[in-house]
């Protein structure tokens, strides 16, 4: 529901708020401490319509309102259950085939980051949803529930950081399958299952308490209109951002908006490409000469598989680093820039794609992957195979024979 616009004057503080981190419904909420009558938890504000202050956006306020309801009230429930799902069966196969290799431990880590990505998500969003449900139920609620304060207070919104965790780790996956395909002989000595744990840990612990800072830029504040007697739990900027604005920015949008998803994007594209090339080489040399020695067919079919997560991967990173480096080089895409609604919904879209990267990498272990096809099978109990009642009997016959000698 669209609300009218109420002049009101900026002081410096919310007009510096207003700049920074306004309100995810589509306004910019400005402190009235005039108003009476205020909701005990509740700060009285005046709302600015971004609808009529910006009305060149390509997308409209309600539009994005519709959608955004669809992205957390749907689609991020769906994904979450998805990911969780397959991502633990996952982690079960990979355990099950031995975490002495170090590939199966590379693979457990990923699906480990996948769930914390869809976790983080899912805590974030869903109390937009559920607060729905609950002023149904209860119109007179003003304080913000106890899922959304346990975010806001703990930061939750750093999980969001297990997805560049994730990132990270493909590429070190992608740079193991490249050296083993490479280097057949020496890549089982270079390198221990030790050694690669301590990798990753090392290469994610970083990235995922930076997003932890990053995070720190929010407060929720319950808001009242008194026009129109709604209330808002709004984002806005919190102290420690307005004190340390530059790296904040300089992590969110340089960091994690550019450098990071570019990296990861190059490396697992480069890497991938000479994977291929060199099977293929591989391959031929196998054919002429009749030589298994290069590499086993063990290695190779899980090379194939890993490949097809790198192909999932690059196709889900392109259109997420071509939003991104559209922001950064577009100034009125921002939260409170003349495409504010355009904006807010290239995030979202960037947001189902890494939902799709986390959570479909099962189905693509799952059709190129022969072994862990046959260990999912054998889990659930599936696809035995039945001696035909024809061979049955003839065995039954041999063996009644042998007893009768």
């Amino acid at each position: 529901m669209s609300r009218p616009p109420m002049e009101t004057t900026l002081t410096p503080e919310t007009e510096m708020v207003s700049k920074t981190e306004p309100s995810t419904f589509g306004y910019i909420a400005v402190h009235n401490s005039s108003v009476s009558n205020v909701p005990e938890g509740c700060v009285a504000v005046s709302i600015h319509n971004l609808s009529n202050r910006y009305p060149d956006d390509l997308i409209s306020l309600d539009t994005f309102l519709m959608l955004a309801s669809i992205h957390q009230g749907v689609i991020v429930p769906i994904f979450f259950l998805i990911c969780f799902s397959t991502n633990i069966i996952n982690m079960v196969v990979f355990y099950k085939h031995g975490l002495q290799e170090r590939i199966n431990l590379c693979v457990l880590c990923l699906a480990v980051a996948d769930i914390m990505h869809l976790l983080g998500a899912f805590l974030t969003q869903a109390e937009n949803p559920t607060s729905i449900i609950v002023k149904t139920f209860a119109p007179e609620t003003t304080t913000l529930g106890p899922l959304g304060k346990t975010i806001a207070d703990y930061k939750l919104v750093g999980l969001y950081g297990f997805n560049w965790a994730s990132q990270l780790i493909t590429v070190i996956v992608v740079c193991e399958r490249c050296y083993c395909v490479v280097r057949p002989l020496k890549s089982q000595t270079v390198l221990s299952t030790k050694n690669m744990a301590g990798i990753i840990v090392t290469v994610c612990t970083p990235v995922v308490a930076g997003y932890f800072v990053v995070a720190t830029r929010w407060d929720i504040v319950c808001t009242f209109d008194s026009s129109t007697g709604s209330i808002v739990f709004v984002p806005t900027a919190s102290k420690f951002y307005l004190q340390n604005r530059q790296l904040v920015d300089i992590l969110n949008g340089t960091v994690y908006g550019f450098a990071v998803p570019g990296f990861c994007m190059t490396v697992v594209t480069v890497l991938t490409i000479i994977t291929v090339v060199k099977l293929k080489q591989m391959a031929k040399w196998r054919e002429a000469t009749s030589s298994a020695g290069a590499l086993s067919a063990k290695e190779v079919a899980l090379t194939r598989m890993l490949v097809g997560t790198s192909i999932l991967f690059i196709s889900c990173a392109i259109p997420v680093f071509t939003v991104f480096t559209t922001i950064l080089f577009v100034p009125g895409l921002t939260l409170n820039g003349p495409y504010h609604s355009t904006f807010s919904v290239m995030v979202k879209v960037c947001e189902q794609t890494n939902f799709i990267n986390s959570s479909f990498n099962f189905f693509v272990y799952y059709k190129f992957g022969t072994k862990f096809r046959e260990t999912v099978r054998k889990m659930f109990h599936c696809g035995r195979s039945r001696e035909p009642p024809k061979q049955t009997t003839v065995c039954q016959t041999e063996m009644s024979a042998t007893t009768r000698t």
